[in-house]
């Protein structure tokens, strides 16, 4: 006779939460890239917005454009990153892989020659 009445097979059914899923982890370090860059275009778009810069409408297509494009770059360096076992090789191949999927997203628009701050304050 075990000392333990259940086996660990009749266990394991046990122990799983039906309310959590897993998950895919670079689907979940895509939401957590989009929300940081939603805070953080939000606060820029907000200043923009508060100096009439910008209107709201603007102000939330730019903001949801960037934490999309932060989304997706999180997601896709967090998995380019996940294939490098660490170290200044994965550190570096993780910064270009951000870098270059933000750089081929290209959120950021050019500024024109009406658009471009010219130094005067006033």
């Amino acid at each position: 006779m075990s000392r333990y009445p259940m086996h660990a097979e009749q266990l394991s059914g046990r122990c799983r939460s039906p309310s959590r899923p897993v998950t895919n982890p670079y689907l979940e370090a895509g939401k957590v890239g989009a929300i940081i860059g939603l805070c953080g275009a939000g606060a820029t778009n907000l200043r923009r917005l508060q100096a009439q810069r910008i209107d709201t409408t603007e102000a939330v297509v730019a903001s949801v454009r960037t934490a999309a494009a932060t989304g997706l770059a999180t997601a896709t360096t967090a998995f380019v990153a996940s294939r490098f076992s660490g170290g200044l090789t994965s550190l570096a191949v993780t910064v270009a892989t951000g870098t270059l999927a933000m750089y081929l997203i290209g959120t950021e628009r050019l500024p024109t020659p009406e658009t471009q701050f010219t130094g005067d304050v006033r």
